[in-house]
């Protein structure tokens, strides 16, 4: 670690910046000063930051996440200062309307130095001070009017993404089909349709051929975008020792290890909002009935600045209504009221930071307790051979003996809830027997095996608690009941599983069409080719083109909470794309399913819903390009004396956006080869396997 020195000499070198605010350039490279970084780039080009405090960590951070995906961290800024009206006109004005509905940056502004702990708005105001030194530096990047990023901007990321994992879109989206209202108000994330699942898999002595413990991080994301993978590791001498992966404008680690712990998230889907239905005054619009009495309603204007062509804007205006129970929507003829867990919460910040600073089980415990996270299933593993399980949900405490999953009746105060369900009452799971958890979006019931899986009987219904099974699920049971006891190669095995089971809905989708006799050749023939598929997504595979065609409906529907299509209309519609694309209904697996990066094309095996998830869309050529599932994964692991090792592979590289950087695609054939490389996460290996150190300021 070094002292800047030379100051004054960046200082004249960078006022002359003429696309910033010149009268704010001076105060923002001020601020810069206060902290000091070194950045690591290891061969894999991923950086590793070192500062003396947490705050300095977050700058570093900050400063090298800009260097390689600037862009992705500024697109942001448009969702997180409700401006999305600016970037794409009228459709993002309705996403613009839902937030500031819901009075997100009031909260904030109003909140900010109450509800948020003063050592994370240090971290939160350093990691804003990296980004705006990195737009100093930079002044011409073409996202230059967001300058300067804010630590409010920072915050209300996380608020935002709670609106998404709380349910409150699905309830508008609900809502919406039911009223066969085809408007928009929910899409608050670009391919937010690829963030569909993710696997966390650990295992413990009990079950491990050498007594180690391993977990296998892999959540699955959008490969490209705001929600992509970013890989790196956060040091500083107060403490913080993380690495794994973050999103596009966060200062903190969303899943990875340090030294002594280590977890990974998947989403859940227990029921966390509420929509309840108003009844309106005849007389007075503005007027809804509570408790026997005509309550008025809070009225608000919201303003929308719109993007109308070119640098055009125009500012709509629309009016916003909040009850007691919540902010107002009219869906159709009918007005409801929204309700959903951690609606003015924005302590998130506080959270992810504990969770990052956890060095045992008992401190990261201690960090969900907190509650401000409000789903997620987590999946714990660490040094002193616990492995764990958690359905975290902020469950509304709800009146008993209803059906919370319709629509509630609006006119009763005592459904109105304000409390949430204690934490000791949710779905955990420490140490099973069975050695081995397996969390894959699945019913929290059937994470394990039969003998240590929790009783739903022993949960409120109120909790809404999901009973989907994924494929994943499915096929993890079936492969580590296989195992008297698994190696660590027979744990990267079972992640890279690229089958489907016979008892997953897919399969019983495709099974439908065994049974007819259809009226051609061609179409018996593509029957016979679906039949004796063995359900594997290898590169070899013939069968597996017409197999994932087919039943990528049903899984497609599902993800979308709708009824899919006959799977005969399916079938007939694969065979004839498969036929007008490739000529025939059998080509490989790896002529069909690529993994793309600029102008790299390489085959992937894996596919939808499969442990080696592979989620793709047709390109121009009608091959399937990757489009989201696994992307950063990372194997950690500690062998019976407690020695730690870990390895990762990102989908791409470290250099995000840089197509000329070596980084940018140097990854791809690892991954498609499902090799790891090392984290270098060891100080003493990093040291010998660096390309590249820096300071910032610098």
């Amino acid at each position: 670690m070094i002292k800047i020195s030379s100051f004054s000499l960046i200082l004249m070198m960078l006022v002359s910046c003429k696309s910033l605010d010149d009268s704010k350039i001076n105060f923002y490279l001020e601020k810069s000063s206060l902290y000091k970084a070194e950045i690591k780039r290891d061969i894999w080009g991923v950086p590793h930051v070192y500062g003396e405090t947490d705050a300095d960590a977050a700058f570093g951070l900050a400063y090298a996440h800009a260097e390689d995906d600037f862009k992705n961290i500024a697109e942001n800024m448009y969702l997180y200062r409700a401006q999305m009206g600016l970037r794409d006109g009228i459709s993002g004005a309705v996403q613009d309307y839902l937030i500031k509905v819901l009075k997100i940056r009031e909260n904030i502004d109003e909140n900010y130095l109450i509800d948020l702990d003063e050592n994370v708005r240090k971290v939160i105001e350093a990691y804003a001070a990296g980004i705006n030194y990195w737009m100093i530096k930079n002044p011409e990047n073409e996202y230059s009017h967001f300058f300067p990023v804010t630590e409010k901007d920072i915050v209300a990321g996380f608020a935002i993404q709670n609106l998404f994992f709380s349910g409150v879109v699905s309830s508008i989206e609900k809502l919406q089909r039911e009223a066969e209202i085809k408007e928009e108000y929910t899409s608050l994330y670009r391919n937010q349709q690829f963030v569909t699942g993710s696997n966390v898999l650990a295992v413990n002595s009990n079950k491990t051929e050498d007594k180690s413990t391993r977990i296998i991080i892999n959540s699955h994301q959008p490969l490209e975008g705001p929600l992509a993978w970013y890989e790196a590791h956060i040091k500083s001498d107060e403490g913080w020792n993380m690495m794994g992966g973050l999103f596009p404008g966060s200062p903190f680690i969303f899943v990875g290890f340090n030294e002594n712990i280590a977890w990974g998230f998947t989403v859940n889907k227990p029921d966390l909002s509420d929509s309840y239905e108003l009844t309106i005054n005849p007389n007075n619009e503005d007027q809804y009935l509570l408790d026997g009495e005509w309550k008025d309603f809070t009225k608000e204007t919201i303003k929308l600045p719109v993007k109308i062509f070119g640098p055009i804007q125009w500012t709509v205006e629309r009016d916003a209504k909040y009850s007691q129970h919540g902010p107002v929507l009219e869906v159709g003829d009918k007005s409801y009221a929204l309700r959903f867990s951690g609606m003015k919460d924005i302590k998130q910040v506080n959270q992810w930071y504990a969770m990052n600073k956890s060095q045992s089980i008992a401190d990261w415990i201690s960090a969900m307790k907190k509650r401000s996270i409000v789903s997620f299933n987590g999946v714990f593993a660490d040094k002193e051979g616990n492995i764990f399980f958690l359905h975290n949900s902020s469950s509304p405490l709800r009146k008993e003996g209803l059906d919370w999953s319709n629509t509630i009746d609006g006119t009763r105060s005592d459904l109105i809830w304000d409390e949430y369900v204690e934490f000791e009452k949710i779905p955990q799971i420490k140490n099973p027997s069975s050695g081995w958890l397996a969390s894959t979006n699945q019913d929290p019931f059937k994470v394990t095996n039969e003998m240590d899986n929790l009783s739903a009987k022993d949960f409120s219904p109120t909790l809404g608690l999901q009973t989907r099974m994924t494929n994943r699920a499915y096929r993890s049971i079936e492969l580590f009941d296989s195992y008297s006891s698994i190696s660590e190669q027979d744990f990267d095995d079972i992640k890279f599983d690229n089958k489907y089971s016979v008892q997953s809905r897919s399969y019983k989708y495709i099974s439908k069409i065994f049974e007819i006799d259809f009226e051609t050749d061609e179409l018996n023939y593509a029957k016979n080719v679906l039949r004796d598929w063995d359900l594997s997504t290898n590169f070899d595979n013939t069968s597996a083109a017409l197999g994932v065609c087919v039943l990528s409906n049903e899984w497609i529907s599902e993800q979308g909470q709708r009824i899919p299509q006959d799977p005969e209309i399916s079938f007939r519609d694969c065979v004839t794309e498969l036929n007008e694309t490739y000529g025939k209904v059998d080509p490989k697996w790896s002529e069909r399913n690529f993994i793309v990066r600029g102008q790299k094309k390489i085959s992937v095996q894996g596919g939808p819903d499969v442990l080696r998830a592979i989620y793709g869309r047709n390109d121009n050529e009608g091959d399937l390009k990757a489009a989201g599932g696994d992307g950063l994964y990372i194997h950690v692991s500690w062998d019976k004396d407690k020695k730690q090792q870990s390895k990762s592979i990102h989908q791409y590289g470290s250099a995000t956006q840089d197509n000329t950087s070596i980084h940018f695609d140097d990854q791809m054939n690892l991954y498609v080869n499902e090799v790891y490389k090392p984290t270098f996460y060891d100080s003493e290996l990093l040291d010998k396997n660096t390309s590249k150190v820096y300071y910032v300021p610098n």
